[in-house]
């Protein structure tokens, strides 16, 4: 992928696009050959840069894995994030949440990343560590602050927002990644989804909704 030209954004704008870029090709070689077969200067010829500036940002491809998994957890963080700050009526506002969530968890990108963590394990261990740190713990993290402002403004009826958190993920996605990374069968068409996600958040509100 071509450096980008100047757009006249800010410098630190520019400088976060030229970063997503280098992460994201790095994300397209790990999945491709693997964490073992990737290196690093295949990774730096297809962002069109040098090993040396690579290394200026990341001081081993230990660490720029470690930051792709960051990269693409944070994705999926920020987006719901975003669909929170919408100001809607619940049950929509959930829904959208519910199938954005599908969308992510289940998408062939992350149960790859997903994989290679698993695989790497035994020689890698702080890689697993950290996805389940920027992944699942702080995805419920995040989950739970939201559901508790919900509550504040009265459109939800939670004591506990952190069992509330996970009780919403493990209705909405139960062992579908699990199944996912068996490579078995996991609803992937829009109807298969959104009766996944209408499901998982009519039990909620079942539990949770404010009277």
């Amino acid at each position: 992928m071509a450096r980008p030209k100047s757009s006249g954004l800010p410098k630190a704008v520019e400088e976060q696009l030229r970063l997503t870029q280098l992460l994201d090709i790095a994300a397209e070689v790990f999945f491709e050959v693997g964490y073992e077969a990737a290196s690093t200067a295949e990774i730096a010829a297809r962002a069109h840069s040098s090993k040396r500036a690579l290394y200026s940002r990341f001081s081993s491809k230990e660490e720029l894995f470690l930051a792709v998994i960051d990269h693409r957890t944070s994705k999926i963080a920020d987006r719901v994030t975003e669909l929170f700050q919408e100001e809607r009526p619940i049950r929509p506002l959930l829904l959208d949440v519910a199938r954005e969530l599908l969308r992510s968890l289940l998408s062939d990108e992350h149960t790859a990343l997903i994989r290679l963590v698993y695989a790497q394990a035994p020689q890698f261990p702080q890689a697993a560590e950290f996805m389940t740190e920027r992944g699942p713990d702080r995805g419920i993290a995040k989950i739970a602050a939201h559901l508790k402002e919900q509550a504040r403004r009265g459109t939800l009826s939670i004591s506990d927002s952190q069992l509330a958190a996970q009780q919403f993920a493990g209705l909405l996605v139960g062992d579908l990644i699990h199944q996912a990374l068996l490579r078995l069968d996991v609803p992937r068409s829009q109807k298969a989804m959104e009766a996944r996600a209408q499901s998982a958040v009519e039990a909620f509100l079942k539990i949770y909704g404010a009277a």
